[in-house]
């Protein structure tokens, strides 16, 4: 076989070669890889349209993006300090406000109230996951997450969690205003970057 054939041949036999391995590492990682490369394809069609104004804005918001991923399948619960209890201020089937009146939380200890403020120990989620429709579009079923909690404007900022249940312990001093609406915004970052956001209001009572 002449020089030209062999080398001819071996770089067919390279090429098969290395499609298997992409093929075979497509199958093993394309749950990471697809909202990587849509994330690159989505900036890539971002600039364009900024540069250019070729498109026609249809495009616009894309699925790699990935902002509202995440779902709260169970709810989410608050954790009063000095009270083990942890009602709901939130679920799929009750999205409205909450009313809460700590005199009904426990017959055994009452809340710590100072100033007219309740004081928060933590808050709590079950059952976060990733929204069927996300999973449809590339996202996969990674479910880790770092959270944001909101109260009344006083930010605190938790590290990724990997699992569908947290509790997310606020630091000294966290609280809410007695007989007033608290505003409470829970915002989960995806690990490529999109906000899922959930916005709460709870009444609290003390009567």
């Amino acid at each position: 076989m002449a020089d030209g054939s062999s080398q001819g041949l071996f770089v067919v036999v390279a090429i098969v070669i290395f499609g298997i391995f992409v093929f075979i590492s497509y199958l093993l990682f394309k749950d990471t890889l697809k909202p990587s490369l849509a994330n690159i394809y989505c900036d890539s069609f971002e600039q364009v349209g900024e540069d250019t104004n070729l498109l026609d804005g249809s495009e616009g918001n894309c699925v790699g993006k990935f902002h509202n991923s995440f779902e709260v399948k169970g709810y989410i619960g608050i954790w009063f300090q000095n009270v083990y209890a942890g009602p709901d201020i939130w679920t799929p089937d009750n999205t409205g406000m909450r009313t809460i009146n700590l005199k009904k939380l426990s017959s055994v200890s009452m809340p710590i109230i100072e100033d007219g403020y309740v004081l928060i120990d933590a808050i709590s989620d079950n059952n976060v996951g990733v929204k069927q429709e996300a999973i449809d579009k590339g996202f996969g079923n990674n479910q880790n997450r770092s959270t944001t909690i909101d109260i009344n404007g006083v930010s605190y900022r938790f590290s990724e969690v990997s699992y569908g249940n947290g509790y997310y312990k606020l630091s000294e001093g966290a609280r809410m205003k007695v007989n007033a609406i608290n505003h409470i915004k829970i915002t989960y970052t995806n690990v490529h970057g999109g906000k899922t956001t959930y916005n709460i209001q709870v009444k609290i009572i003390n009567e």
